[in-house]
């Protein structure tokens, strides 16, 4: 027994060394001092390295605290620079990169027909059916037949003239006026072989009128809104155009029995209540003849924002009330929201959603003290409302050259057409894109950092990949 516990001491011996060898000592705490310097180390790496001008001079050992300070500053003030012209340039790119040139090649294009909006200013209201309608009330039947014909014929300039009655209620008013309203069936031609105009009803602030060769007339339609639509449906349709090797083509409507407004323009337009019109008297013939400045937008420019480009489409619609966009659409939206904001209600020819109510009697008369504003979206003291209504990219704008009416003992005729194809038409083409802004400040960057791609990708790169090495190689030190 005695001559095993030298055996048995060098056993526990040689354990206690093995635990001491294998004994996992705790982690020291990483003092602030040390993180702080690994931070600076690291920072003059990358100056020291970067291909970025200037900055170098700011870690060169030796140099009097005095050459650092006037080569930061000097760092300092190029950086600003190229950042403020940087600056200066892309908020160029975003608030006009786009310029509109004139096109001269009259024969390389086509012209928009004219189109036109006709607006009955009498006879609006159907003598039988407003007959049977008032046979078949209960109400003041005299009362009654006065309110819905001087309901015909209200718009902004005359709300103030509307009797007072409630016997309709508001919600009913343009159901009521449709219903009643008068045949439009003239007949309608036009000076072009395989041609067909469609007359499209379409209510307006001047009340039911009457569109041809529109696109966006549907939107607006008795039968559109009643059957609460809000598809696009008229895109696509056909728009008729001619061109100078065509010459003087015309379309014509005749037999309109009463007197009318026409309100020329173009197929993605409607006229609104400050639209120029022309009238006519009944049993007269009215010759329109006109010429078109047309303003198109260029592929390229259409892939900008709206806000670069200062126009819209069609289809990029913002407005609550319509199911496409134009500018005119654009203003009666501007106005049915100022109606809200005065008196709480919208006129009977708006249409609504929602909770939004429709005018009676009385809040037609709070809009008539608000005629002028209203009218022209300017407020009391002259300042233009904000409306923030941009015009439609593709635009036609008619000037009229001759108006003729004479009396004719044939009826009431209208006439109108193209005398004079345009010279030339502008175009919305990029003067100032992407690349220019890419060009402009890799031009800034290099004047007053000597920077170039290789610059910035230096920065990136000491961001991620060589940081991330920097921090494992001096973690354990």
């Amino acid at each position: 027994m005695v001559s095993n516990r030298p055996y048995q001491a060098q056993l526990i011996e040689n354990e206690i060394q093995r635990k001491r060898k294998f004994k996992v000592e705790p982690k020291k705490k990483k003092s602030p001092h040390g993180i702080r310097e690994k931070v600076k180390n690291y920072l003059v790496i990358f100056v020291e390295s970067s291909s970025i001008h200037g900055l170098n001079h700011l870690v060169v050992t030796d140099r009097h605290p005095c050459e650092v300070f006037i080569w930061l500053t000097i760092v300092i003030l190029s950086v600003f620079g190229t950042v403020y012209l940087s600056g200066t340039t892309w908020i160029r790119y975003q608030s006009s990169p786009t310029v509109v040139s004139m096109d001269r090649d009259m024969f390389a294009w086509n012209t928009t027909f004219p189109s036109v909006t006709i607006c009955p200013d009498n006879k609006k209201i159907d003598p039988e059916k407003i007959s049977k309608y008032v046979q078949n009330s209960n109400e003041d039947k005299e009362k009654l037949e006065i309110f819905i014909k001087a309901l015909a014929n209200t718009t902004f300039e005359n709300f103030d003239t509307i009797p007072k009655y409630d016997g309709i209620v508001p919600e009913k008013y343009l159901e009521v006026l449709v219903n009643l309203s008068s045949d439009f069936h003239p007949t309608l031609s036009i000076g072009a072989s395989g041609v067909h105009l469609h007359i499209v009803p379409t209510i307006t602030e001047m009340g039911l009128c009457y569109a041809i060769n529109s696109k966006v007339a549907v939107y607006n339609s008795p039968e559109y809104r009643a059957k609460n639509r809000w598809d696009l449906v008229g895109l696509n349709s056909s728009t008729f155009f001619v061109h100078p090797l065509d010459g003087e083509v015309f379309a014509q409507i005749m037999n309109i029995s009463t007197s009318y407004k026409a309100y020329i323009h173009g197929p993605l337009e409607v006229p609104d209540i400050s639209t120029k019109h022309q009238h006519s008297a009944t049993n007269f013939y009215m010759k329109l003849y006109v010429t078109a400045l047309t303003v198109y937008t260029a592929p390229e420019a259409a892939k900008l924002s709206v806000a670069q480009r200062r126009c819209r489409f069609l289809h990029e619609n913002i407005l609550k009330h319509n199911s496409v966009y134009s500018y005119t659409m654009c203003r009666m939206e501007c106005r049915l929201l100022l109606c809200l904001r005065y008196c709480g209600c919208i006129p009977y020819f708006y249409r609504k959603i929602g909770d939004e109510k429709i005018c009676d009697v009385n809040g037609m008369h709070c809009l008539a003290k608000h005629k002028d504003q209203l009218y022209k979206l300017r407020e009391k003291n002259g300042k233009k409302i904000k409306c923030e209504c941009f015009p439609i990219c593709d635009d036609v704008n008619y000037i009229i050259q001759s108006n003729d009416l004479q009396a004719w003992f044939m009826g009431t005729y209208f006439q109108w057409g193209i005398v004079t194809y345009p010279r030339m038409r502008y175009r919305r083409d990029i003067i100032f894109g992407f690349t220019d802004v890419l060009v402009a400040v890799g031009g800034m960057a290099g004047l007053f950092l000597g920077c170039s791609v290789l610059s910035f990708m230096e920065i990136v790169y000491f961001l991620t990949l060589r940081l991330f090495c920097y921090t494992r190689t001096t973690r354990n030190h």
